[in-house]
């Protein structure tokens, strides 16, 4: 019976480690530095054209979980500025990206539109993740495990995973 618990235990671990979704979050500001509360944030799904919608907090922030995979659109519309739109967010599982908004002062008819960006910095986790092309892992050196010519001929390759 107990083995059963456990065995159930690390089951439920393993499933929850594992996740088709991914996080937005940020915060919004005007051109002062000053946060923007109550800030309608829409999440929009290029691909699906699904829309999540959430509002900031009264400190600026928002956060749009459990979005499935994709490329999604924001847009941030506040009474008294300009309508922001930031395009071609590439969202992957498991994933927080993160998208300070500077609204800028006008009428909500004006919109800024953002198409091109720098490579997002992660900041919300001590994540660090690079891809090695299979081609530069078989020209790495090859580890001598003794001084024979037999052992040289078996010598393991070493790989690095980071």
């Amino acid at each position: 019976m107990r083995l059963f618990v456990l065995a159930a235990l690390f089951g439920a671990v393993a499933l929850f480690g594992q996740s088709d979704r991914g996080t937005i979050t940020g915060t919004i500001s005007d051109p002062a530095g000053a946060v923007v509360s109550n800030a309608a944030v829409e999440a929009r799904n290029t691909e699906t054209g699904i829309v999540t919608t959430v509002a900031s907090s009264t400190t600026g922030n928002y956060t749009i979980p459990s979005l499935p995979a994709g490329n999604y659109e924001i847009k941030v519309a506040v009474p008294g500025f300009k309508g922001f739109t930031r395009q071609g967010l590439a969202v992957q599982n498991a994933q927080t990206i993160r998208i300070d908004i500077g609204l800028e002062v006008g009428s909500a008819s004006e919109s800024i539109t953002v198409t091109e960006a720098a490579p997002l910095l992660k900041t919300e986790s001590g994540e660090l993740s690079h891809v090695v092309p299979i081609e530069r892992m078989d020209s790495l050196p090859v580890l001598q495990t003794g001084g024979t010519r037999a052992a040289a001929a078996s010598a393991t390759r070493l790989r690095w995973w980071h």
